[in-house]
C-alpha cells in the first residue's frame, strides 16, 4: 500500500535539517514511522511538480492542492490520499470515480461546517463533497461526535486518532526554570485578550506572547508586563518551553466560530513533552490529553480570576513538577508520534480493504 501527505502548509520550507534532530517530527502527522507498521508513505508539495518558480508564488493555495491531488492520481502511484485539504479534491474524485482513496485529516471540519450553517446551498454542496471521502481522521472525540451528527452517512469512516508529538525531541525540564508565563499559537481560536486582563491582575508577573499579529487586533493596549514576539521562528518557541515557569493554552469557548477545532492541540502536546506545566482552557477536546488536576489545571473560558487563581496554585513547587511529570509520562506513553502512526497505519489499512 503506497500512500501520499498532502499537507496544508510547506514543510520544506518550515523545516531544515534532518528530521528529528534538527527539528521534531510533529507537524509530520507520524509520516516518517508508518514504514514501521508496513505503510510506505511519502509527501509532495506543489513545488515538486513546478519546482522553484513564480508559479509557486503566484498560484492561489486551493488551486496548488487541486494541482497536486491531479498529479497524484495521474501517477497511479498511490492507494490512499491523506491531507486536511482534500476537501477541494473531493469534487474530482465524485464526479470521475476516482481510484486512489481520499481520507480527510479534519484538522477543522467542524469549523468549516458551522461557518456555513446560514447557508444552504453551500452547506449541502460540503456535505455532498464530504460523504464522497472514504475516511475521517479526526484528533478528539468531540470531533469524531459532532461530525457523525452532522454528517451520518459518514459513520463507521470517521476514527479518533490522537496527536502525536515528538517525544525524542522535546527533553523534558522539571527544575531551574524562570519566572515568566508563556502563551503560544497564532490560531484564531487563541483568546489573547483573557491573557492580558490575567496579567493585570498579576502586574508583579511577567508574561510572553507569541502569536501573529493578526491575533492581537482589536485587544487594545499591551499590558505593561506582557511582551509580545510576532511570528517567531519554532526553534525559539521550543526554548521558551524549555525555561518558561508556565504554559497558559487559554482558548475561546468550544461555540466560537473560528479557528480550529481543537485550538492549542499542537502547542498542548509539546508542552507536555517539554516538562512545562500547563494551564488551559476546558475546551471539550482537552480530556482526550490530559486530566484536569493530574496532568493539567483546567479554567473556565473568559475567566482572568480563575487563571490567577490556578497560577497561585503552581506556587507550589511539588505540584507543578507532578503536574509536568504526569504530562510527559502520558506524551511518552501514548501521545508519541510512532504512537500516532501506529494508530494511522490501522485506519489505513481498515480503509483501504
Amino acid at each position: 500500500m503506497k500512500i501520499l501527505y498532502l499537507y496544508s502548509g510547506s514543510r520544506k520550507d518550515k523545516f531544515k535539517g534532518t528530521i528529528g534532530i534538527d527539528y521534531p517530527d510533529t507537524q509530520f502527522y507520524g509520516l516518517n514511522y508508518l514504514a514501521d507498521f508496513g505503510v510506505d508513505a511519502e509527501f509532495k508539495e506543489f513545488s515538486d511538480i513546478v519546482g522553484n518558480t513564480f508559479l509557486q508564488r503566484m498560484v492561489p493555495f486551493r488551486l496548488k492542492h487541486v494541482a497536486l491531488i491531479t498529479a497524484s492520481v495521474l501517477s497511479k502511484k498511490y492507494n490512499l490520499l491523506f491531507g486536511s485539504s482534500l476537501l477541494y479534491g473531493l469534487f474530482l474524485k465524485r464526479i470521475f470515480h476516482l481510484k486512489p482513496k481520499f481520507v480527510i485529516f479534519g484538522i477543522s471540519l467542524g469549523r468549516t461546517l458551522a461557518a456555513n450553517r446560514n447557508n444552504p446551498i453551500k452547506l449541502a454542496l460540503l456535505r455532498w463533497l464530504l460523504n464522497g471521502a472514504d475516511g475521517v481522521v479526526c484528533l478528539s472525540h468531540m470531533q469524531k461526535t459532532r461530525l457523525e451528527e452532522a454528517l451520518p452517512l459518514l459513520r463507521g469512516r470517521i476514527f479518533f486518532v490522537p496527536l502525536g508529538v515528538d517525544v525524542r525531541y522535546h527533553k523534558p525540564v522539571y527544575q531551574g526554570r524562570k519566572r515568566y508565563f508563556i502563551s503560544a499559537g497564532r490560531d484564531n481560536g487563541r483568546d489573547y485578550g483573557t491573557v492580558f486582563e490575567t496579567a493585570r491582575l498579576l502586574p508583579e508577573e511577567r508574561f510572553e506572547i507569541f502569536c501573529s499579529r493578526r491575533n492581537l487586533v482589536g485587544l487594545g493596549p499591551v499590558p505593561a508586563n506582557v511582551k509580545t514576539y510576532i511570528d517567531l521562528p519554532p526553534q525559539a518557541v521550543y526554548d521558551k518551553f524549555a525555561e518558561a515557569k508556565a504554559l497558559l493554552l487559554i482558548t475561546h469557548d468550544d461555540e466560537y466560530a473560528d479557528g480550529s477545532d481543537c485550538s492549542g492541540q499542537t502547542v498542548l502536546v509539546e508542552a507536555m513533552a517539554s516538562g512545562l506545566p500547563i494551564i488551559a482552557s476546558r475546551k471539550a477536546y482537552i480530556t482526550d490529553y490530559v486530566t484536569d488536576g493530574t496532568g493539567a489545571l483546567l479554567v473556565g473560558f473568559y475567566d482572568p480570576k480563575d487563571v490567577v487563581l490556578k497560577l497561585e496554585m503552581l506556587k507550589d513547587k511539588a505540584l507543578a513538577e507532578r503536574l509536568a511529570r504526569h504530562a510527559r509520562a502520558s506524551a511518552e506513553e501514548r501521545l508519541s508520534t510512532d504512537s500516532m502512526a501506529r494508530a494511522l497505519a490501522d485506519v489505513f489499512k481498515t480503509i483501504a480493504r
